[in-house]
Parts: C-alpha cells; sequence; structure tokens
C-alpha cells in the first residue's frame, strides 16, 4: 500500500501500480475512476464460464486459448483510508482463484454472502458459479451504485442471482429486513480487503460473530495480506493488522472454530501472488 500526500493522504493499491506501471509514473496525484480487465485461465478439467456460440456451419466453437475473458472491473485509481473499498487489492484475486479452485464449495445451490464487497470483485467470481451472491459494504451510494455497474459490466460471465444491500461493520444490530431473511439460506460468508485498520476490524469481528450465530451453521473464508511495518516499540518487523485480527479471534473462538488455510493452490489470475497473502476459514460452533 503506497501512500502520497497531495492535499490530503491518499493510498493506492499496488496492485493497481503492478498494472499499470507504465502509465502510472506520470500521474501519481490525480484521483479518478478507471476500468481494469482482470483476465483468468480456465480450469484445465472444468469449462470456463462463458457463452458458447456456433459458427457459420453450426458447429460449436471451443475457445483454445489459456485465458477465458476477463473480469471488467470499475474502481478509482486511488483514495483516502475510508474509501478503500473502491480500490482493488490483491487479496481480492487471491479469493477469486481460491473460488475457482474450490468449486465443490462453492456450487450452483450455494447462496453466498459477501462483507465488504467493495467493487464486488471477488463476488463477482462467485457469481459465476454459485446460486445467488448477496453483495453487501456501507450504505454509501457511490460505492453500492460502483458494485451494481460491476455486475453489469460482466453479465456474460454472471450466472446467479446477485442482490446488493447496505451493511455497516458498526451497525452491525442494524440488518435489514431482506438481509435477516437471506440468511436462514446461507451456508458461505466471504471477505477480502476488510482487515486494514484496528477500529474497523474489531467491528467486523463483531459483525461476523453476529451473522455466523444464525442459524443455519455459517462458513467464513477472509482474504487479507499481511501488511508488515517496523515497530519502534518492539524494535522489530511486525504485521499489526494481521495480529490484532488474529488476537481477536483467538479472544472470541467460543463462536468459531479459527483455522489459517494453505495457499499453495492453483493461480488463475494474473497478480502478484506473494506469500503475504493469507486465507482464514472460520466455522461457527453454534448456530441460533
Amino acid at each position: 500500500m503506497e501512500t502520497t500526500s497531495n492535499t490530503t493522504n491518499t493510498l493506492q493499491s499496488e496492485l493497481f501500480l503492478e498494472l499499470n506501471e507504465e502509465h502510472e509514473s506520470g500521474d501519481t496525484h490525480n484521483i479518478r475512476s478507471v476500468r481494469s480487465t482482470f483476465k483468468f485461465k480456465c480450469q484445465p478439467n472444468k469449462p470456463c464460464p462463458e457463452e458458447l456460440s456456433i459458427d457459420e456451419d453450426g458447429d460449436l466453437v471451443v475457445r483454445r486459448s489459456p485465458l477465458a475473458k476477463g473480469i471488467i472491473i470499475e474502481h478509482v485509481n486511488r483514495t483516502s483510508l475510508n474509501m478503500v473499498g473502491m480500490q482493488v487489492w490483491r487479496s481480492a484475486l487471491l479469493m477469486g482463484d481460491f473460488i475457482m479452485e474450490n468449486r465443490d464449495i462453492f456450487t450452483n445451490d450455494q447462496i453466498v454472502l459477501e462483507l465488504g464487497s467493495g467493487v464486488g470483485l471477488t463476488g463477482i467470481v462467485a457469481a459465476m458459479y454459485c446460486k445467488e451472491i448477496i453483495f453487501t459494504d456501507i450504505n454509501n451510494k457511490d460505492i453500492l451504485s460502483m458494485i451494481e455497474k460491476n455486475i453489469n459490466l460482466n453479465q456474460d460471465l454472471i450466472v446467479s442471482r446477485t442482490t446488493v444491500l447496505p451493511l455497516n461493520f458498526n451497525e452491525p444490530e442494524l440488518l435489514s429486513d431482506a438481509l435477516c431473511e437471506k440468511l436462514k439460506n446461507i451456508h458461505i460468508i466471504i471477505a477480502a480487503d476488510v482487515i486494514y485498520d484496528n477500529y474497523i476490524t474489531e467491528q467486523f469481528v463483531n459483525t461476523l460473530k453476529k451473522l455466523m450465530t444464525i442459524s443455519p451453521r455459517k462458513t467464513a473464508y477472509i482474504g487479507m495480506e499481511k501488511r508488515y511495518v517496523f515497530s519502534s516499540v518492539d524494535l522489530e518487523v511486525c504485521a499489526p493488522c494481521y495480529e490484532y485480527f488474529s488476537d481477536l479471534l483467538s479472544q472470541n473462538n467460543n463462536w468459531c472454530q479459527v483455522q489459517q488455510l494453505d495457499c499453495n493452490f492453483s493461480q488463475y489470475f494474473q497478480y502478484n501472488k506473494a506469500k503475504e497473502l493469507v486465507i482464514f476459514k472460520l466455522t461457527a460452533n453454534h448456530s441460533m
């Protein structure tokens, strides 16, 4: 995560810098909406999520390229900290890889809830395979409308029903009637790149606990990146946001089982899959 001072501090995703290195060198301060295409490889033994086509002779056209269509995402090139959800971060693609690798989990009978959807990239990957995806984020018209726009941009890939609903981590008790109804049929929760600020992390864990204690029994998959800094207090390098999240889970382990997954699975998207990218699996101990 790069920080740049202009009139206010802004942040820019390393992923955007990786994908746009040549184009951003002279334009580091202008905040603007951009569109990026995130290409992915098909699994060798499973079909790509794409429309079938017929040639002029009536024969089925088979795509031979190892790259399928890309997911088109409109996002912002840099933001303030409180709007980082309008950028694309690497663990969204890690979660995309995880979903593609685990099609036995993300099946066409599953209704999946995504928390902190941001621009909706990870949820759109799940929407290529599952029955329904519920995208959620803070009740901000810019974020929610951007999710809707990105869903519309990728209709040729999406097979799921899609719903976009507001959900603020600092108000988990204010669940909408629509979301409460959906929760009765949800077994899977996903989130990516929501661990970056300790206050928000605490509210996220509280929200997750509330959601996961609602029947039926739920499993959550949380993707994040360990971001290392030098601690002047401990005089050593540490990953404070990762450690704070881990500590919160260990303090609240009466409601879920926590496992950090092995991320040595196939890579389908094009990005730097760094060793600092991790996925937590949380399985509810019980439901109400």
